[in-house]
């Protein structure tokens, strides 16, 4: 049988267009006026920016410094779409990472987020594994991200914490983190340590899906294939760090009853809380 975490995340569809962020992400000496005369360009002959970019380079529009890194851009996505019959297509995203500069890129970043950033760009990768081919998981990606209210409008969509692997919002609802549920005892049962790793491993992922806030949620009393049972908070809770976590909801339910064979835990007088990252 197979398990699945669920997670709900709250955002607004990006609007930045994919090549947009290609050309200025990272940086490639492309200023703020070259990036809008681009955009002009292709809006006003209506055809994609990339075309755009192909016909500008081809010209003296330009000043040799940005003419040059665009050709140089282009030239790279020629390469890496010639790559994607021939290279498997987990190798293909980690050499367009590589070869784009944009690992790099965080590698050297200083910033509070960097080391996230870099963890999420190898789920990215793990997480495409688990698709045959390349227009399999972005047909995958396009199907989640999908929404029926317009490029502006506020959406929830609902996913299991596989499904969410590569992907980010601004916020993420964790329901479920009790013990037994998650970690989830068979995986304790059937391949003990190691079963908890890898649980502790998809709690990361779900955590990380959230660019401001992760909300999670564990239940006290829960009715399970018609049957009430008394639920201890996740081990994974106590593990989060105090000075990120905020609790919003006190209700009690657990009379201090401990964390069963792992000892006691700080939550045991809570029903819900909320993580902001």
């Amino acid at each position: 049988m197979t398990r699945s975490r669920t997670c709900a995340s709250s955002t607004s569809r990006p609007t930045t267009s994919p090549s947009s962020a290609s050309s200025t992400c990272p940086k490639r000496g492309l200023g703020d006026a070259t990036v809008k005369f681009l955009h002009d360009y292709a809006r006003k002959r209506r055809v994609p920016l990339l075309e755009a970019t192909r016909a500008i380079v081809a010209t003296d529009e330009l000043k040799p410094k940005p003419r040059g890194a665009l050709r140089d851009l282009v030239a790279s996505f020629d390469r890496w779409r010639a790559q994607k019959d021939t290279v498997p297509h987990t190798e293909l995203a980690e050499i367009v990472l590589d070869e784009s500069g944009y690992t790099e890129m965080w590698q050297k970043d200083r910033s509070a987020d960097a080391a996230g950033r870099l963890e999420n760009l190898k789920e990215l990768v793990r997480s495409m594994e688990e698709f045959e081919n390349l227009q399999g998981f972005l047909e995958h990606i396009s199907l989640v991200m999908d929404t029926d209210g317009g490029s502006e409008a506020e959406a929830v969509s609902i996913m299991t914490m596989h499904s969410a692997k590569g992907l980010e919002f601004d916020t993420v609802y964790l329901p479920g983190w009790e013990e037994g549920l998650f970690p989830h005892q068979r995986s304790l049962d059937d391949q003990g340590r190691a079963g908890l790793e890898e649980e502790r491993r998809l709690a990361h992922v779900g955590l990380t899906r959230a660019r401001r806030r992760a909300r999670i949620y564990f239940s006290s009393n829960r009715r399970m294939h018609g049957l009430w049972s008394t639920n201890l908070p996740s081990r994974f809770l106590d593990e989060l760090p105090e000075a990120h976590v905020e609790v919003t909801e006190a209700k009690g339910g657990f009379g201090g009853m401990g964390g069963g064979n792992y000892g006691a835990s700080r939550f045991d007088d809570m029903t819900h809380f909320r993580l902001d990252l």
